[in-house]
């Protein structure tokens, strides 16, 4: 999440999400009557039997119903066009779902926020700047330090060999190795659990041969993959590809199976709760410390109460992917639980 502006006068909110994460807090936080505006796009017919086609608009509507849409990325709020323009385009009163997926400028109105709503939105800037991943992008020339933050890639540093083809095979051997010995201490600096190795030719290919054969413990988990250079677009490069998705994914996965299995220990020894009554009141004697919760029922009333009031007694709310297998999992327990504070 970015630019997270409260105009407390006006009860407006100004933000940015950045990514679907952004969105599932954006789904539980935004409710039937508050008004969103936003850049959306409407079809517009001159005349009767027209196809029509659609204009840029920029509408705010009264909220009846929102919808995240897992596949599309993308949060659908609903409701009636209270204002908007250009005038011609937009008719008042009528019905309309604007779009909101990652990138997109909105304005959220309310009758009065939380304290608790504001503080969520600026944890969200604060984690948006955390390193999900490092990146070493290199060559026999120079290798390029970056992070993948959740608003994007993090260019932090660059090493430099002094390598040169006119050096004799063991000098060039001795510096070689003295490169690796400062990108294996770099990787290890990183403030990640993983670091992707990245590069075009042999070198990469070298360094991992280097850190096995010596046994190095780098402190890290070292992730090999291809690059075209060892540039920042060779950095850009490797944050588009499959192999980062994969990794996040699964990192992502792995969160999920760590809460889901603490769960099922607390139901064993009493220290979790099922069932929303129970969560309850758990929540009103101040003994849950986490809340599992599967994506598909973020916009339940009964749930976005729950988690309302969890966030605001700063309970850890963790959203698991209702399609992965610890979702499917949780969904035979409809979908929520709560983990008791003193088994985390």
């Amino acid at each position: 999440m970015r630019d997270v502006k409260f105009y407390e006068a006006t009860g407006i909110v100004k933000l940015i999400p950045e990514s679907f994460e952004d969105l599932y807090l954006l789904a539980i936080i935004i409710s039937a009557g508050d008004r969103v505006s936003a850049h959306s796009k409407r079809r517009f017919r001159a005349g009767d039997g027209d196809i029509g086609e659609q204009k840029d608009v920029f509408v705010k509507i009264a909220v009846e119903k929102t919808e995240l849409d897992k596949a599309g990325g993308t949060l659908r709020a609903t409701g009636k066009i209270l204002e908007g323009h250009p005038e011609e385009y937009v008719k008042i009163n009528s019905h309309h779902t604007v779009g909101i997926s990652s990138g997109s400028q909105i304005e959220i109105e309310k009758a009065g926020w939380n304290a608790f709503i504001i503080k969520r939105l600026r944890q969200a800037v604060l984690d948006s700047k955390r390193p999900k991943l490092g990146i070493i992008a290199m060559d026999d020339e120079k290798a390029t330090l970056a992070y993948v933050r959740g608003y994007g890639i993090d260019i932090t540093g660059e090493l430099y060999s002094r390598l040169s083809k006119k050096m004799k095979e063991k000098d060039f051997e001795a510096e070689k190795e003295n490169y690796f010995r400062e990108i294996i201490k770099a990787a290890g600096r990183m403030d990640v659990e993983i670091v992707i190795m990245a590069g075009p030719g042999f070198m990469k290919d070298d360094l991992k041969k280097y850190i096995e054969t010596n046994r190095i413990e780098v402190g890290r988990r070292l992730v090999y993959v291809a690059s075209t250079d060892a540039e920042r677009s060779g950095v850009r490069e490797v944050m588009k590809s499959e192999a980062v998705s994969k990794l996040l994914e699964s990192e992502h996965v792995r969160s999920e199976f760590h809460y889901l299995d603490i769960f099922f220990r607390g139901l064993r020894a009493g220290s979790a709760f099922s069932g929303i009554e129970r969560i309850k009141a758990a929540l009103d004697e101040y003994r849950i410390g986490a809340i599992i919760v599967n994506d598909s029922v973020l916009n339940v009333k009964e749930i976005k109460e729950i988690l309302e009031k969890a966030d605001m007694s700063g309970v850890r709310i963790e959203i698991f992917n209702s399609d992965d297998e610890a979702g499917m999992q949780l969904a035979s327990f409809k979908n929520i639980g709560g983990i008791e504070k003193s088994i985390l």
